[in-house]
C-alpha cells in the first residue's frame, strides 16, 4: 500500500483554500436565497439568453407605455376639466338670459353682461390652461400661453362694433372678426396651428389628444360671451332695447355652443376609454411577462436552502478539523 502524506504548509493551504471555497458559496447561496434569484443565470438557461433578453425588452416597453399612458391620461383629463367648466358657465349663462322677461331692462341686461365677462374671463384663462408646465390647447407649441388677455378681445371688439346701431349689425361684426384669419387667430391665438402628434400607449395602440384654442366650438363660445359682454361694455352707448336684443341673439348663439362642446366633451371622453382600456391590457401583459421573467431567473428555493445547510455544515467539520489538526506535536504524540 502506497502511503502520501503532506506537508504542514501544504495542509495548511489546503484547508485555507477550502475554508475560502465554502465562505464563497454560503455568500452565493445566502444572496440567492435573499434575492431569489439565481447566480447561476447562463447555466441555468442552458447558455441561450435570447429568450431572457426578448422578455426584458418587452417588459421595458411596456413600462416606456406606462409613463405615456399615465401622461396622455393626465392630459386629457385636464382638458376634460376645462372644457367642462366652459360648457357649464355657457349652459348656466343661456338659462338665464331666456329665463329674463321679454320686457327691456336696463338693470337685468347690466348683471346677464357682468355674468358674462365674468364667465368669459374663466373661458380664457381655462383656454390658457396648462399641465405640468404644457399648454393645453395650444397645439404643438405647448410652452406659450394660446390666448391674449380678455381686455385685448374687449378692445379689438369695441373698435370693430363702434358706431353699429342694430343688433343684427353688432353680432354681425364680432361673427366676421371671429372668423377672420386676420381677426381672433392672429390677435388673440398664440399657439401653433398644429395638432400635436399622435401618442403611443400601447404595441399596437396610439391615442391625438390635441385641441386648439381656435377650435370651432371654443370660438362660438368665445363669440357669444363677447356679445354679451358688450352689452356692459363702457366705452359702448347702447340703448335698453338694443342691450336686449343682443342678449337673447346671444342666448341663440350659446345654445349652439353648449351643443358643439358637448360633442367635442363625448369625444374626448371616448379618448379616455381608450387610453383606460389599453392601460388595463398594458398591466395584464406586464404581470404576465413578470411572472415568465421570475420563472426564468429565480432561484429554487427548496434546492437552495438545502444547499446552503450542506455548505455551512462542511464549513463548521472543516473548522472541526482544522481546530483538531492545529492541536497536534510531537511531544503529545510521544506522551
Amino acid at each position: 500500500m502506497i502511503l502520501t502524506s503532506y506537508g504542514d504548509m501544504a495542509h495548511h493551504l489546503f484547508l485555507r483554500n477550502r475554508s475560502v471555497d465554502l465562505k464563497n458559496n454560503i455568500s452565493t447561496l445566502t444572496q440567492e436565497l435573499s434575492t431569489g434569484k439565481t447566480s447561476q443565470l447562463t447555466q441555468k438557461l442552458g447558455g441561450d439568453l435570447t429568450y431572457l433578453s426578448d422578455v426584458e425588452r418587452s417588459l421595458s416597453r411596456l413600462k416606456s407605455f406606462q409613463v405615456a399612458n399615465t401622461e396622455a391620461s393626465l392630459f386629457a383629463s385636464s382638458a376634460q376639466e376645462n372644457i367642462t367648466l366652459l360648457h357649464d358657465n355657457a349652459a348656466k349663462l343661456t338659462s338665464d338670459i331666456f329665463a329674463v322677461t321679454t320686457s327691456p331692462n336696463d338693470d337685468t341686461s347690466r348683471q346677464i353682461s357682468n355674468q358674462a365677462r365674468g364667465y368669459l374671463t374663466e373661458a380664457i384663462r381655462g383656454l390658457n390652461g396648462e399641465i405640468a408646465g404644457r399648454s393645453l390647447f395650444g397645439g404643438k407649441d405647448t410652452e406659450t400661453k394660446p390666448l391674449e388677455s380678455f381686455d385685448t378681445l374687449m378692445t379689438n371688439l369695441v373698435t370693430e362694433v363702434a358706431g353699429l346701431t342694430t343688433a343684427t349689425d353688432i353680432v354681425q361684426a364680432v361673427e366676421d372678426w371671429f372668423n377672420d384669419p386676420a381677426g381672433f387667430d392672429a390677435v388673440m391665438y398664440n399657439g401653433s396651428p398644429d395638432r400635436m402628434d399622435p401618442v403611443k400607449v400601447g404595441p399596437n395602440e396610439e391615442v391625438t389628444v390635441s385641441l386648439l384654442a381656435t377650435d370651432p366650438a371654443f370660438k362660438q363660445t368665445l363669440m357669444s360671451l363677447s356679445i354679451s359682454s358688450l352689452v356692459n361694455e363702457p366705452a359702448l352707448t347702447l340703448d335698453t332695447n338694443l342691450k336686449f336684443e343682443l342678449l337673447r341673439s346671444t342666448g341663440i348663439e350659446l345654445r349652439e355652443s353648449t351643443d358643439q362642446l358637448v360633442q367635442m366633451q363625448s369625444d374626448l371622453g371616448f379618448i379616455e376609454g381608450r387610453i383606460e382600456q389599453t392601460s388595463a391590457r398594458n398591466a395584464a401583459a406586464e404581470t404576465s411577462l413578470s411572472l415568465v421573467f421570475n420563472e426564468l431567473v429565480q432561484a429554487d428555493p427548496y434546492e437552495t436552502a438545502t444547499r446552503l445547510e450542506e455548505a455551512q455544515f462542511q464549513l463548521e467539520s472543516l473548522f472541526t478539523v482544522t481546530a483538531r489538526t492545529s492541536q497536534l506535536s510531537l511531544m503529545r504524540f510521544l506522551t
